[in-house]
């Protein structure tokens, strides 16, 4: 495998072994995972021929022949010195811990580029299988192109052996995956081939004269070379595009596949030693002609699968490698070339991911995109611009996502004090006059604007069903700003202040808290506006409402200032908020329970009994029941987890609006049992709520109030008699068909007639 990867790469054979010992044997030193192979692997072989092919000069330009068969002692040097910078960059960024950086090569292009790579990679093997030659290309239409001018060629017995091995070698994998007896034939596989081709030839010396089936040849042995003389540092600018490529690529597929055995044997590697170890590797391996390696996925399935538990096994191979390179050499003269290609071509089928592009089509479009433009990038544009071009789009894709952050609109759950998206949660209600919203990241100056934008369009939208008297922001996903931003947020409590739209913060981390100080921000915005739970902001908007209200009504006041507690002249201290009467529903709080939450104003004795008779009716099963008090004992809070006898699972659409009305019905009526005084603002009315006036202007109020929703009944009753007339004269339903005046939302007024 490591011969045809140097070939792939346009070396000479024997520096894909040199590749495949030394830097083996140093990263088994310094390497921390225990099952990891390194050595040369297809990407990078690929990227280094499509990167230094061409940039040797004239000298070494001849029509129709690549550079590295006219000059392929300056090519073999080239690559030593692209392997001597991709070391050199990789312990770099271990020291400046860089590793973040292979996260802009995001899981689609990787594998777009791995499975428009892995097709060039199996192209170019073909001109051993045919038995023709093929000029080498990058380009996919140019070797279509070469293979269907000359298809007529194609040498029979080279194309038999060739496809019977490829057949062979996919058998034998697949074989050993299912049957646990035959485990041990995958890796030996391409051994039992080439084993199995190299006898072949010997035994018939007229494959090779008569019928064109090509073998390796001699390959020289002894000791690697030192190749430090033939690094030309006037070169360096030359290979630091395609240094660069190898060196993301390479350390990506190394991670990858060292974190996932890591994982599988229960250990950790860190990746900034990780970084380093491949440096070293590359590093040392290009003082001895070796080109730039990484950890190879199917020598790594090898090590793992025959029990490898330690960096010993890497020591292994080296000295097996050592040994091979004094002793073994003579033994390839008659491997069959058409054996090593369908090794290649075994290896790289897997990587081609047709079936991960329909999977990103399926879940999200924007990475489908991002597949399909590295995959066709790579073949039609070449190796590095198609790679190029894929990761320029991918950042492009996260700049703007960055610039656009997603804003939510949040709603509360009704009788909790969960606030969640209302994309989310079906069952939830807004807040009277309080709009909520959650910002998606941190603020700097290239999103700040449009969350100022966006949160005055979204302002003036709810406007039609829920007018703003006041905005909270939960602020738990912005874990900076920078001074763009806080000039930004000036303007959104100064433009919305204009508005007398008052603007609160939830949840503000301690790093934006520091900054908001130091901007001096949170003295201009007032200390009173910030919350540690939207739960806090939100009874604290709706004291600032009532307060507020009250002082419009109270024209005889002459120092509301004595009672001043946030700095607007309002009296918040005296003003307390708690939950009225409230049925919520939830499908989404529980895996696999619809949860149900009944707030009562005032606890009600044995009311428990009428609910489960509730449930017990709409064949309700209650898996789980729970009763905490509420302000100062007075209420009660029931949670009950139930589900659907008839599905047994959570309640439908139709199930949760049967079961809410007729709770509903049994609140109504032990609410008349008892007497209930009204509810407003989630919170019974007493004289309290009018001790800036006189007993007597309190009573006045209270009675014009009974006095209007006397008249409003009047007018509906008078109203329904005139609709029933001008339908013929067709019996009504009297004042039950109209809706009752309820709203379960914190801070909705229980108006019961």
């Amino acid at each position: 495998q490591s011969m045809s990867y140097g070939a792939i790469a346009g070396l000479p054979y024997i520096n894909g072994m040199y590749s495949a010992c030394v830097p083996t044997l140093i990263y088994a030193f310094f390497g921390q995972s225990r099952q990891l192979a390194v050595g040369p692997v297809a990407m990078v072989s690929l990227l280094v021929e499509a990167g230094l092919n061409g940039v040797l000069g004239e000298d070494c330009d001849e029509p129709g022949r690549p550079q590295y068969e006219v000059c392929p002692e300056q090519y073999v040097g080239l690559a030593c010195l692209t392997a001597m910078v991709v070391g050199v960059l990789q312990i770099v960024a271990s020291i400046l811990r860089l590793g973040f950086l292979v996260s802009f090569l995001g899981h689609p292009v990787i594998s777009g580029f791995t499975s428009g790579a892995a097709i060039i990679i199996g192209l170019s093997q073909l001109k051993y299988i045919l038995g023709f030659d093929i000029p080498k290309s990058q380009y996919i239409y140019d070797t279509l192109w070469n293979v269907m001018k000359d298809i007529g060629k194609t040498q029979g017995m080279p194309l038999v052996l060739g496809l019977g091995t490829l057949a062979y070698l996919m058998a034998n994998k697949k074989i050993a995956a299912k049957y646990s007896r035959f485990k041990m034939l995958g890796p030996l596989g391409p051994l039992i081939a080439c084993v199995s081709g190299s006898v072949l030839l010997i035994a018939l010396p007229s494959l090779t004269e008569d019928f064109n089936v090509k073998k390796v040849g001699e390959i020289p042995s002894g000791l690697f070379p030192l190749s430090v003389s033939s690094w030309r540092l006037d070169k360096m600018p030359d290979v630091i595009a395609t240094a660069l490529s190898s060196c993301l690529i390479g350390y990506m597929e190394s991670i990858a596949i060292g974190k996932n055995l890591a994982a599988k044997h229960g250990y950790e590697i860190e990746a900034g030693q990780e970084m380093f170890s491949l440096g070293m590797a590359n590093l040392i391996g290009a003082a001895f002609s070796c080109y730039p390696v990484t950890g190879s996925f199917s020598r790594s399935a090898v090590n793992n699968s025959t029990g490898a538990l330690s960096q010993l096994s890497g020591v292994i191979t080296a000295v097996v490698m050592f040994l091979t390179l004094l002793f073994l050499t003579p033994a390839f003269y008659y491997l069959p070339k058409f054996v090593l290609a369908a090794v290649v071509m075994n290896s790289v089928i897997p990587l081609v991911a047709f079936g991960e592009a329909k999977h990103l089509l399926h879940v999200k479009k924007n990475d489908f995109f991002l597949w399909i433009t590295a995959f066709f990038g790579t073949l039609f544009l070449g190796v590095l611009q198609g790679i190029l071009i894929a990761v320029g789009l991918s950042l492009a894709i996260v700049i703007y996502e960055s610039v656009r952050p997603q804003i939510t609109i949040l709603w509360r759950i009704p009788g909790t004090s969960i606030y969640r998206n209302m994309k989310q949660e079906s069952s939830g209600s807004f807040v009277p006059n309080v709009f909520i919203a959650r910002l998606g990241s941190s603020l700097y100056f290239a999103n700040a604007s449009f969350v100022k934008d966006m949160l005055l369009a979204y302002v003036s939208d709810v406007d039609q069903v829920n007018v703003t008297e006041y905005l909270v922001l939960e602020l738990t996903p912005v874990i900076s700003i920078d001074s763009t931003a806080c000039h930004v947020i000036k303007d959104i409590v100064n433009d919305f202040r204009n508005r007398n739209i008052q603007v609160a913060f939830a949840m503000v981390g301690n790093r934006v808290d520091k900054t908001l100080r130091k901007a001096s921000l949170k003295s201009f915005i007032g200390e009173q506006w910030f919350f540690p739970n939207v739960e806090e902001a939100v009874s604290y908007c709706l004291k600032h409402q009532k307060a507020k209200r009250l002082k419009q009504i109270q024209k005889d006041i002459t120092d509301v200032g004595a009672h001043d507690t946030d700095g607007d002249g309002l009296d918040i201290a005296g003003i307390n908020v708690v939950p009225g009467n409230e049925i919520g529903f939830s499908n989404d709080l529980h895996a696999s329970c619809t949860m149900v939450f009944i707030s009562l104003a005032t606890d009600v004795p044995m009311i428990m009994s009428d609910l489960t008779q509730v449930f017990k009716k709409n064949q309700i099963t209650i898996v789980r029941a729970q009763i905490d008090p509420m302000h100062d004992d007075c209420g009660a809070k029931h949670i009950y987890f139930i589900k659907s006898i008839r599905s047994g699972s959570k309640l439908s659409t139709v199930e949760t609006q049967r079961v809410r009305e007729d709770l509903e019905v049994v609140l109504r009526k032990h609410k008349v049992q008892q007497g209930a005084e009204v509810i407003e603002i989630g919170r019974a009315v007493s004289a309290d709520d009018v001790q800036l006036t006189s007993p007597a202007a309190g009573g006045d109020r209270v009675a014009k109030i009974e006095e209007a929703l006397f008249k409003q009944q009047k007018t509906s009753e008078a109203l329904e008699a005139q609709l029933e007339r001008l339908a013929g004269g067709t019996t009504g339903c009297g004042p039950s068909c109209w809706p009752s005046r309820k709203t379960n939302t914190l801070g909705a007024k229980s108006l019961d007639f």
